[in-house]
């Protein structure tokens, strides 16, 4: 059989090629990637609920850029008018679904008992010092929402998040970033402005530089040390290039075929060519070396008859060696096939793939390639090549020793004369010593396992003084974090996250897993909105007419302004002239008359005295005392930035009605929850927005059983909650690792 199949051994090499060359045309189509959803299938929970979650509240994906004013403050006119008119660049990008800036983040003020939302930038911005100003205090009145998010501490730096639309393939990602990255560096023309990328699609980017840079490097070095110790093996051109060309090719043919498939290439493929240069070229080895036994036991000159027969020979001998070991290591990558990582699996197919092509080619091409050889150049080796050899012998002699021993000298006495031998007698020489030295290792890895730390994060799979990394610690240090985790809560029924029985144990956890985990750089969420909208419907505009109002209303039995149009009826049956003794008494009200009280020194001391106890007296801080002194007298309304919960405080007498306020508030807002809740006035889901410094799967894990188990302790019945996003992706990439 092998002697018709061999019959024309030039339609084998040629069919080779053809086929080598058509896969290497398919390379171009392999797409990097490297964005965390591909590592789970799309039947996944996890992935499932990422998508869930980006249906009811919009994407994931984003682009963050950050620009920094080295000398002074980043909010000038000039600054602002720029970033105007960065954000109004990106908005017009087709595949941009929305663009967060300083200028058009949403600001909520109160006005004739309405809720408005505006930009923290009005629309007619012209630069002067008043509008400046003005911004400045916006920021200061509400920094739970703005700092850190829009604007660091040090009002140096300044954040934009451009958010992608949803289901964009990477090439598209990649677009993306190139026009933001274009209109930036043509609008940024102030070389005192630094500007710094980062997200989801920059990590993409990065990766494919490193792992381009990888293979470009790791290759040549790999194919250096196979033809180096092929060269030292064989001695020959031919035991050194043939081995190495199957590599090669299966290598080509592997990916050929990932790229004509689509299968994306990410940071785990990278591994296939150089694993296939460093397993695959074992075979070929195995032929050209049973070639070679094969030819030192024919003596004188070779035909080319005898020469074929020599060839069939050495390859009937060593086939099925090749083959048992082939089958063992296909077998070994396709176990992988069942794993739940999805570049896991394409790495065990492709990878078996071509090992299965590097055993084809080594006993095919291989003996083809020999086969065509000149009759005058059979058992020839290159004069160069030999010279070369006896050359690093001399220069090192060890390479030159043979392997039998010498006169008068026995095997055993020639072994034991031998390093490794001697290691051997020490550590197994009689089964006491064997079983202590087994003993010794399986203690060692038992130690060993147990110090493992086991995180998927894949940005340390870039080195610490990358550029990415760093630009990645500048923005965690400034900002709220790089990475997203996001609680969903979900209550039973339309309406039922409007209640403060669930927003007020919302916010407490939102509160302690700040204080509780310093890797958590700022927690957003529904509540925080109700607290503002809570907190500007009680500031008094003017506090005298504020006070003359409310006696008036008592007189004329009237509620709240803002409550005339009640949909809700939830004052319908209330009026605070229904029983005068009972009459609610607003606080807004005592808080404005003392607001406008003459305070004496004493009063004064007193006061600071008792806000420096309540901040923490040594561990006090000024910025905690201000906010303290605020609240005292409900200065801007800090006194009502809190959720409504209690019956004493607002003008309700049940907490059904406490609902219904919040119902109303949301009634009054003009602006959009879209990002937070998913339905404008009865939601019935909220999203939890936890910006972390960190990704660290152990502690990202921590968090989320630290929240559901506040949840289990603290939330109402009825209610549920569940992490998602990337850094919720990370950690269950982790659980499927050690699985």
């Amino acid at each position: 059989m092998e002697n018709r199949f061999f019959k024309y051994p030039w339609i084998i090499i040629i069919a080779a090629l053809i086929l080598t060359v058509g896969f290497a045309t398919q390379l171009g189509k392999l797409e990097i990637e490297n964005s965390l959803r591909i590592y789970l299938p799309v039947e996944h929970e996890a992935f499932t609920r990422l998508e869930e979650m980006e249906a009811m509240f919009g994407g994931t994906e984003t682009i963050g850029i950050v620009l920094e004013a080295q000398e002074g403050s980043i909010l000038t006119s000039e600054n602002i008018a720029l970033l105007g008119h960065i954000t109004t660049a990106i908005e017009a990008l087709s595949d941009v679904h929305s663009v967060m800036s300083l200028t058009n983040i949403d600001y909520m003020y109160g006005e004739e008992g309405s809720l408005i939302s505006a930009h923290l930038v009005d629309e007619g911005f012209s630069g002067t010092e008043e509008e400046v100003a003005a911004v400045k205090e916006r920021i200061v009145s509400w920094d739970d929402m703005y700092y850190r998010v829009i604007i660091s501490d040090d009002w140096k730096s300044t954040q934009m998040s451009v958010t992608l639309k949803t289901n964009l393939g990477s090439q598209e990602k990649q677009a993306v970033l190139a026009q933001v990255r274009q209109i930036v560096t043509e609008l940024v023309t102030d070389p005192t402005i630094s500007t710094t990328f980062i997200g989801d699609p920059v990590v993409t980017e990065s990766a494919g530089d490193f792992m381009r840079s990888d293979l470009s490097h790791l290759i040549p070095l790999v194919v250096l040390v196979v033809i180096l110790t092929l060269f030292l093996s064989f001695g020959g051109i031919e035991g050194t290039v043939l081995p190495l060309a199957t590599v090669l090719m299966s290598s080509i043919w592997s990916l050929g075929i990932m790229g004509m498939m689509g299968i994306s290439f990410t940071i785990i493929s990278s591994i296939i060519p150089v694993a296939l240069i460093a397993i695959g070229s074992a075979y070929g080895i195995h032929v050209m070396n049973h070639y070679y036994a094969a030819m030192e036991e024919v003596g004188g000159p070779i035909t080319t008859e005898q020469h074929r027969r020599i060839i069939l020979s050495g390859l009937n001998d060593v086939l099925p060696a090749v083959l048992l070991a082939a089958i063992t290591t296909i077998a070994g990558f396709l176990s992988l096939v069942r794993s739940p990582l999805v570049p896991l699996r394409s790495f065990s197919v492709f990878t078996a793939l071509g090992v299965f092509f590097s055993l084809l080619l080594s006993i095919t091409v291989v003996p083809a390639l020999l086969m065509i050889k000149p009759e005058q150049k059979i058992g020839r080796r290159s004069q160069i090549l030999v010279r070369l050899k006896a050359r690093l012998k001399r220069s090192n002699p060890r390479l030159g020793e043979s392997s039998s021993p010498s006169a008068g000298e026995t095997a055993e006495e020639k072994e034991k004369q031998n390093s490794l031998y001697r290691i051997y007698l020490f550590l197994a020489s009689n089964p006491l010593r064997l079983a202590l030295f087994s003993l010794a290792i399986i203690v060692v890895s038992l130690i060993g396992i147990h110090m493992i730390v086991v995180d998927t994060a894949l940005i340390n799979y870039f080195p610490a003084n990358s550029q990415l990394r760093r630009d990645i610690d500048f923005v965690d240090e400034r900002f709220a974090g790089t990475n997203s985790l996001y609680l969903i809560v979900e209550g039973e029924e339309k309406g039922s996250l409007n209640d403060p029985a669930i927003l007020q144990p919302m916010d407490e956890l939102q509160t302690y897993l700040a204080e509780t985990y310093g890797e958590i750089g700022k927690v957003v969420s529904f509540p925080t909105f109700v607290k503002r909208m809570n907190q500007v419907l009680h500031i008094p505009e003017d506090p005298e007419q504020y006070v003359s109002s409310w006696d008036d209303a008592y007189e004329e039995e009237l509620s709240f302004s803002f409550f005339d149009d009640d949909p809700f009826g939830a004052f319908d049956d209330y009026s605070y002239a229904d029983d005068p003794e009972d009459a609610f008494i607003d606080p807004n009200i005592a808080y404005s008359e003392r607001l406008h009280e003459t305070m004496t020194v004493q009063d004064g001391l007193a006061l600071l005295a008792k806000v420096y106890a309540a901040a923490g007296g040594r561990t006090a801080n000024a910025e905690e005392m201000v906010r303290l002194l605020e609240r005292e007298f409900n200065y801007d309304g800090a006194a009502y930035y809190e959720i409504p919960h209690d019956l004493e405080k607002y003008p309700v007498a049940t907490d059904e009605e406490l609902q219904d306020l919040v119902s109303q508030y949301l009634l009054l807002f003009s602006g959009s929850l879209d990002s937070f809740i998913d339905d404008p006035l009865v939601p019935q889901t909220a999203r939890v927005a936890i910006q972390l410094r960190t990704r660290s799967t152990t502690v990202i894990a921590n968090i989320m059983r630290d929240a559901e188990k506040f949840a289990a302790a603290r939330f109402p019945e009825g209610y549920t909650i569940h992490a998602t996003g990337n850094a919720h992706l990370e950690n269950i990439m982790t659980d499927l690792i050690v699985s």
